[in-house]
């Protein structure tokens, strides 16, 4: 147990009960003591106790007055009634008021320690149902607070049972990380999304808990009632987010932003050109944008994750386990961390990628010939003749252009020829076969199949939805 309360007039008698308490051989946080009712219902309305022993008669206020104001408390407590012989009668009155037991006086110690371990039991219960119906608790606040279904009758189900305990007045969210500080009552505490928790307190001690969460910190709007749970959320983790770029305590703002200046395609393209300080430097560009309010932080956290993905695709004899890590740039204390870390990553990434191209020659090569498929890829073309022309042993330029491209010969070239037979399809008239021939198909049915695949549609098909949707395009203009 925690708290023990022991409520007798007498001083001998408290001290005795008090010692035969501490070696009742069940653990006890702290005894406290009251020389009537009155000052233990004092100390009950404001600590929680989980054991009452107390005498019937008292000065101020008796033990019989004293039970039955418990009912008055937010909480359960176990009582043990200690009083004479003659005052049985009144302890039968008690017991029916909710005492647990009733001991005479002089307190024999066997009976006592029975009885404290009796009421051990009954406060481990207490707080195995109290812990599980705080879980329950929780549990069913996270799910109103993460699902964006509003309006289903599961959701507004746990609005009917819960909204009673949720906070009465207005109330602001906050997403932090955890920290070391203490946090101050009464706050709701959830967790939210990776390492992020989401904090909602009544708006009168927000200003407090502001000050013991740790950065990157994002703050709602003021809002009431559990029915907005969900949207206090999304705005305190929208601002988080934010914070995450500035390194400073933001509140939510809606904002408009503008579309990224720089896809994941061509960051992975600078670094397997062993540019990986353009590639940063473009990430660093993005990174003042979002700063600004200028770009969406979510977007940029797509941006990395589609790199990273990218790169993995590319090159995953090169890569390995650790990259995963900067798949998400939530993981790390700020973005300047988020982009120190994938610097030193890409560095030694690119140290491996140039020692298996050590020789210069090779990637000259390889250079020439993408330039030379992309000029004349509408002509029969073979990896054979290719390799040759830049004076290439076959098997080396086979693994050098996979690396260099991402893709194998014959992929790379199919795809110029499927992008090629699309543009003809949306700007001429020609007739199918003839498109497939001018794009480097020797064979009909091959190009049928091919764009098919590549597409999802037939070449036929493919240009009747690009003629109605140029249509529709100009109707709506």
């Amino acid at each position: 147990m925690n708290t023990v309360l022991i409520a007798e007039d007498e001083k001998i008698l408290r001290a005795g009960l008090k010692t035969m308490v501490g070696r009742a051989g069940v653990r006890v946080g702290e005894i406290l003591e009251a020389r009537d009712g009155q000052e233990a219902l004092e100390i009950l309305r404001t600590r929680r106790v989980d054991l009452l022993i107390t005498d019937i008669r008292m000065p101020r206020m008796d033990g019989i007055e004293l039970v039955s104001h418990l009912s008055e408390l937010d909480y359960a407590l176990t009582v043990l009634v200690v009083s004479g012989y003659d005052d049985f009668t009144y302890a039968v009155e008690m017991l029916r008021k909710g005492a647990q037991d009733y001991l005479l006086k002089p307190v024999e110690r066997e009976q006592l320690y029975a009885a404290i371990q009796k009421a051990e039991g009954q406060f481990q219960s207490r707080e195995a149902a109290r812990e599980n119906n705080e879980r329950e608790y929780l549990d069913a606040l996270r799910h109103l607070m993460l699902d964006p279904d509003a309006e289903g009758d599961e959701w507004r189900n746990r609005l009917d049972r819960y909204g009673g305990r949720f906070f009465t007045g207005t109330y602001i969210g906050f997403c932090s990380v955890a920290g070391d500080r203490q946090i101050p009552e009464p706050v709701l505490k959830l967790h939210a999304v990776g390492q992020v928790l989401f904090y909602a307190v009544p708006e009168d001690r927000s200003a407090m808990l502001e000050e013991n969460l740790s950065q990157p910190l994002g703050k709602s709007d003021p809002h009431r009632g559990l029915e907005t749970l969900h949207i206090c959320y999304r705005e305190a983790y929208s601002a988080w987010q934010t914070s995450f770029f500035t390194g400073r305590t933001c509140a939510f703002k809606a904002a408009a932003y503008q579309p990224l200046n720089v896809t994941a395609k061509q960051l992975a393209g600078l670094v397997g050109l062993s540019k990986w300080q353009d590639a940063s430097r473009l990430l660093r560009g993005e990174t003042a944008r979002v700063f600004r309010g200028e770009v969406a932080p979510e977007a940029f956290a797509r941006l990395c994750n589609q790199f990273i993905g990218q790169l993995e695709r590319t090159y995953p004899e090169f890569t390995d386990g650790a990259l995963r890590a900067y798949g998400s740039i939530w993981g790390f204390g700020g973005i300047h961390a988020y982009l120190k870390a994938l610097d030193s990553w890409l560095e030694a990434f690119c140290a491996r990628t140039d020692a298996a191209f050590s020789d210069f020659e090779n990637k000259r090569k390889i250079r020439q010939a993408v330039q030379y498929i992309q000029i004349h890829f509408r002509e029969p073309l073979s990896m054979a003749e290719v390799s040759n022309r830049v004076s290439m042993n076959y098997s080396l330029f086979s693994t050098l252009f996979k690396q260099y491209t991402g893709v194998n010969f014959v992929s790379y070239l199919q795809n110029l020829r499927i992008e090629e037979s699309k543009r003809l399809l949306e700007t001429t008239d020609w007739y199918v076969f003839e498109v497939g021939r001018r794009t480097g198909f020797t064979d009909d049915k091959h190009f049928l199949k091919v764009f098919k695949a590549a597409t999802g549609f037939s070449p036929s098909e493919y240009r009747k939805s690009r003629l109605l949707l140029d249509r529709k395009d100009g109707e709506n203009e």
